[in-house]
């Protein structure tokens, strides 16, 4: 060390680790040009957010599927409650950003909603239980959701889009002039990335019994305007929310997503919709998990779906009652399950030959391991009878 107190070639650093340029300066500049930042905008919202209830995980990275890019979106926030077997995640991802020196302008003309070529009502959701998953893959399914979520108060978060947005403008709050759409484009992409990537990521993260529903939200810290387009006429008018739907292409497939402009002084009074909306969440899929077993042995598609769970259930013990009549090489994977009309009962087909479907008739504990098997899988627990045939 020399005697001016240095190491070589090293200076010391008074001031809590300070150089003497930074100590000299007022810290207040730096409180202030921190604001000029989304940072400042990000912390509000996700205050916001566990002050009312929801769990928020900032700054979450993801890799672009296209680009194998690492990205990162803001925030993702959610409830979650468990119903029945399963938890009931309501999701909320969410792009922050701020504009001093610009406000957004959302550029619309009137929704045409019979238009074939669009999807008003963007349903994005996962889950790994069977029964939920087969409702979910029905197409009617995502309007009827949205139908019964609004009879169920959710008002805002889900309202039908009275305006198509077609395209979107950052415009100088003084002057009007247009700048471009890079920050309000990069909010909605970023949105439409994490939403594909949380959905490819679920399968192989999520074990237990679970559904997610998404929504995507882009709040903005400044001026939110529509430019409504009607005929040669254009008419501006402020707004502190607005649907936007996106129609786009991710993993070679075309999907529609919704995603909400908010305002950062709106979101406030927008979140006791969004806990409407969890809240009805958990009704929607309760019902739909119960509605599943309504008929269910009635249905083929509904049968495919449990049969590997039945012929589980029934494997072991029901062969070991066919081997009674000497049958040892019973497969329970060959055992169907079909409606017979004419009979007005559930049958269970056994491919093993008429002596085996006699015997098994005739048996009570037979009957009794099926009995319960397909209470438990199928909430049945009406009249069966087991049949040799293959059903076609």
């Amino acid at each position: 060390m020399s005697a001016g107190g240095k190491i070589a070639g090293c200076e010391r650093i008074e001031n809590g680790g300070m150089n003497a340029e930074t100590a000299n300066a007022s810290l207040s500049v730096f409180e202030t040009e921190i604001q000029k930042t989304g940072f400042v905008l990000e912390n509000r919202i996700t205050q916001l957010l566990r002050n009312a209830g929801w769990s928020v995980i900032s700054n979450k990275y993801y890799v672009d599927d296209a680009s194998e890019t690492v990205r990162e979106i803001d925030l993702v926030a959610y409830r979650v409650n468990q119903i029945k077997h399963f938890h009931v995640f309501t999701t909320l991802l969410i792009s922050c950003k701020k504009n001093e020196a610009n406000l957004w302008a959302l550029l619309a003309r009137k929704a045409e909603h019979s238009a074939p070529n669009s999807d008003w009502w963007p349903l994005h959701a996962w889950t790994n239980d069977k029964p939920l998953n087969f409702v979910l893959s029905q197409k009617d399914v995502p309007r009827r959701y949205h139908d019964n979520l609004a009879k169920a108060g959710v008002s805002q978060a889900l309202s039908l889009p009275k305006h198509e947005v077609f395209a979107f403008q950052e415009m100088n709050r003084q002057s009007g002039a247009p700048r471009n759409d890079s920050a309000i484009f990069a909010a909605v992409t970023s949105l439409m990335k994490a939403q594909a990537y949380e959905l490819g990521a679920l399968p192989k993260r999520r074990k237990d019994p679970a559904v997610y529903q998404f929504n995507l939200l882009s709040i903005v810290d400044a001026d939110l305007i529509r430019l409504d387009f009607d005929g040669e006429k254009i008419r501006a008018r402020p707004i502190e929310a607005e649907h936007y739907i996106a129609r786009y292409i991710i993993g070679k497939q075309e999907t529609f997503a919704r995603i909400r402009f908010l305002k950062a002084d709106a979101v406030e009074r927008e979140l006791p919709d969004y806990e409407r909306l969890h809240k009805a969440n958990l009704t929607w899929f309760s019902e739909q998990f119960d509605g599943f077993f309504k008929d269910a042995v009635k249905d083929m598609a509904k049968i495919d779906v449990l049969l590997p769970q039945f012929r589980r259930e029934i494997s072991s013990r029901l062969g070991h009652r066919a081997s009674h009549v000497g049958i040892d090489a019973f497969d329970s994977k060959e055992v169907l399950l079909y409606w017979s009309a004419s009979a007005g009962k559930l049958a269970v087909g056994v491919p093993a030959g008429i002596r085996v479907a006699e015997f098994l008739n005739r048996d009570a504990e037979a009957k009794k391991i099926v009995a319960e098997a397909l209470k438990k899988v199928f909430r049945y627990e009406r009249e069966f009878q087991f049949e040799e045939e293959i059903p076609f």
